[in-house]
């Protein structure tokens, strides 16, 4: 007997979550490009009514790769909200453990995704802010917080915030997407310990 309209098969969760982690693979190594429903189908050997059942439309594809996405990064956010013993090595703790490595150039391509995505779709924008852009930057008001002699004001920890993550999410663009590293190469490394240096003492004061 076909299942009822309407009515979801008693694997729903299990098979969501098996394309959803597919479709995120795909979308952190495919072109930087909007893909259409069809080649986000093709992408997990599903055809389009199958993610049309599990995700409504595309929109609805493209929110669940950015909640998964958020959730992946969750225990790195973790790690790095553990307080520090001074602004200065809070700054410096969190560059150690965000900044340039074997895992650097998927996140940033998680982000250059969220941003493709969100820039041109106002409901794909409002998921990549509450699932990754916002995260990253709570996390670290929350470390801030959490360490001796943090900004007080709830505007300083979010400019501070602010000014910790944007030089690594540009570097990192200029660097790994948009072939910096070739045509216009940056010491990523004596470039981190400069912001380290400058932004532990402004942050500081």
């Amino acid at each position: 007997m076909a299942r009822p309209a309407g009515v979801r098969n008693h694997d729903f969760e299990q098979k969501r979550a098996a394309l959803v982690d597919g479709l995120t693979h795909f979308a952190v190594t495919a072109e930087l490009r909007r893909p259409s429903l069809r080649q986000f189908a093709k992408a997990v050997d599903a055809s389009e009514p199958t993610l049309r059942h599990y995700f409504m439309d595309r929109r609805g594809v493209v929110g669940a790769i950015l909640e998964n996405m958020g959730k992946i990064g969750r225990s790195i956010r973790d790690n790095i909200a553990a307080p520090s013993d001074s602004i200065s090595s809070a700054v410096k703790d969190y560059y150690l453990i965000a900044a340039p490595g074997p895992q650097f150039e998927l996140y940033m391509r998680a982000h250059a995704f969220g941003l493709i995505e969100g820039i041109a779709e106002d409901t794909a924008g409002k998921a990549y802010l509450k699932h990754m852009l916002e995260p990253a930057l709570s996390t670290i008001t929350e470390k801030l917080t959490a360490t001796p002699g943090s900004p007080k004001s709830a505007l300083e920890l979010r400019a501070a915030a602010f000014a910790i993550l944007s030089p690594l999410i540009l570097m990192g663009i200029h660097q790994t997407l948009l072939g910096g590293a070739e045509e216009a190469p940056v010491d990523s490394q004596a470039t981190i310990g400069l912001l380290q240096s400058w932004l532990g003492e402004a942050i500081s004061d």
